[in-house]
């Protein structure tokens, strides 16, 4: 007997279990694993959404009744948690963004900051760390353990670091520093490029790199 393997993308094959089985059933559950088992775990986990909730009636949602004083605080949280889901930034967030950046001020501050994010300043950490805060610079393919590192050390969410517009910070950081030298291509550059612009030292460079195309 001959297996035809199917081929979806998960959010159609969810799409159309959901619309198959609106309320959890074994037996559509059953037929859609053993068609698509590439996404088996992921149509578990739906199922047991299923089988833990309980959609509310209409009688039942006739009877809610929430104030408009009660419904805007609602609206809000979840507005900041959408926010959150998709990524997205505020301007008061990328204000607060821009403060704590703005913090990270003179040679002294920008050595300490290259050993929190690189563990080091010695090789050009510090170089590779104000191309990528200065306002004339744009850094292209910064890896993700680079945003998580500097916001850890600035206490900023690497997701806001990632989305925030450049020109909403860096206008108000990239003139602050004590540089010994800034890379003098024309921007926008890679971090990589940045990285061989930067970084002194061959082993260091090797390891930066490497870590960054693993991510």
């Amino acid at each position: 007997m001959t297996t035809i393997k199917h081929s979806a993308s998960l959010d159609q094959v969810l799409d159309d279990y959901a619309n198959a089985s609106p309320e959890f059933d074994a037996k559509v559950l059953k037929d859609f694993i053993e068609k698509y088992p590439e996404h088996a775990r992921a149509l578990q986990r739906y199922a047991q959404v299923q089988l833990t909730s309980e959609p509310a009636t209409p009688e039942e949602i006739a009877k809610e009744s929430v104030s408009d004083h009660e419904m805007l605080p609602r609206q809000s949280k979840l507005l900041q948690r959408m926010q959150q889901l998709r990524g997205t930034t505020s301007p008061s967030d990328e204000s607060k963004a821009a403060q704590k950046l703005a913090s990270i001020t003179g040679e002294k501050a920008i050595q300490a900051a290259s050993i929190a994010v690189f563990g080091a300043c010695d090789h050009g950490e510090d170089l590779l760390l104000l191309s990528f805060m200065e306002a004339s610079s744009e850094v292209r393919d910064v890896p993700d353990w680079f945003y998580k590192e500097l916001g850890t050390y600035v206490h900023i969410d690497p997701a806001l670091l990632r989305a925030s517009n450049a020109s909403n910070w860096r206008q108000s950081v990239g003139q602050k520093y004590s540089a010994k030298e800034k890379p003098k291509e024309s921007y926008p550059i890679t971090w990589e490029e940045a990285v061989e612009q930067c970084i002194t030292d061959e082993v260091v460079k090797k390891a930066i790199l490497e870590r960054s195309r693993s991510k």
